[in-house]
């Protein structure tokens, strides 16, 4: 059988005999669908297999672009680096999306 996943629209085929659910690792060539943002909340391990030890996460995502102008008087903050998905970048690391398909639904 055929079904398309959610989230990044790639095609995929099953048996419907031997599989109820699995993940789906989304590959559709577009990384905006194919990564999601997560928060740092600590050391963590990247796609490569490395750990990446953040530092000085109290202090992170400070920057500011709208620093000394009014909009920054008036409390607005617009972070110095966005990921592609919108998230400030200095508080968000990037990572597959994993999606979770029930294939008896």
């Amino acid at each position: 059988m055929l079904r398309i996943c959610p989230r990044c629209n790639q095609r995929f085929s099953y048996n419907p005999l031997t599989d109820s659910d699995f993940v789906h690792e989304c590959s559709s060539g577009n990384p905006t669908l194919d990564n999601e943002d997560v928060l740092r909340l600590g050391d963590y391990v990247d796609d490569s297999g490395n750990t990446v030890i953040v530092r000085n996460a109290l202090r992170q995502g400070e920057g500011n672009k709208l620093q000394g102008t009014r909009a920054a008087i008036e409390g607005e903050d617009l972070p110095m680096a966005l990921t592609r998905r919108g998230a400030n970048a200095d508080t968000h690391r990037t990572r597959k999306r994993s999606t979770y398909i029930d294939l008896k639904a």
